[in-house]
């Protein structure tokens, strides 16, 4: 299991009325953790991220989405990020997502996590050009 999602559990144990899922979770993980001008394609990006994960693989560590349902996963994320004033997203067709957290977003993981699991976060992904 990837460090993203034990830390994305973590913070939904700290949280648990907040009215997000784990995978909402990485993807706000993801935007705090790598901000946009490390010139990334974003929604590929956090797709890549997801198909890590053992919400979306089966017993045989193989993702059990296809590529078009993992899209409407992560869309469907932003847009719940986004409704709960966490995330902003622009957007220019479907291949093109660029999101930025709000103060409120980066506020939420701040006080939900310790340096050091951060750390091991964007160790694991983030920061990286």
């Amino acid at each position: 299991m990837p460090m993203v999602e034990l830390v994305a559990k973590r913070m939904l144990r700290r949280n648990p009325d907040i009215g997000l899922s784990v995978v909402d979770l990485i993807v706000l993980l993801w935007l705090y953790s790598n901000p946009y001008d490390n010139n990334r394609r974003q929604l590929s990006s956090m797709k890549n991220v997801l198909t890590m994960t053992e919400i979306v693989q089966s017993p045989t560590g193989t993702p059990q989405v296809t590529d078009e349902e993992l899209t409407q996963i992560v869309l469907g994320s932003l847009r719940r990020l986004k409704d709960k004033g966490l995330c902003y997203i622009q957007s220019a067709g479907r291949f093109y997502v660029k999101g930025t957290l709000t103060e409120r977003g980066v506020n939420l993981i701040e006080k939900s996590l310790d340096t050091p699991s951060m750390r091991r976060v964007t160790d694991e992904f983030g920061n990286n050009p």
